[in-house]
């Protein structure tokens, strides 16, 4: 997958918060905070793989950040 272009500023953040780099981690289908990999099919929605290439986070983090 492709992820969403952010400043640098921004990608270097993500990197120091998580320990792992947001984008090769996306195109690498790795998730940002867990490290499983993962796949379009395992996201529950278009709106939750979008924030797979947003944030980097699978289906399961998502729903610990954000709620079910």
């Amino acid at each position: 997958m492709e992820p969403t272009k952010k400043s640098p500023e921004i990608d270097n953040f993500i990197t120091s918060v998580t320990g792992v780099d947001r984008r090769s981690a996306i195109k690498d289908n790795i998730c940002v905070l867990c490290n499983h990999q993962v796949d379009e099919e395992s996201f529950r929605d278009p709106l939750s793989l979008k924030e797979f290439t947003i944030s980097g986070m699978c289906q399961s983090c998502q729903d610990d950040v954000f709620g079910v």
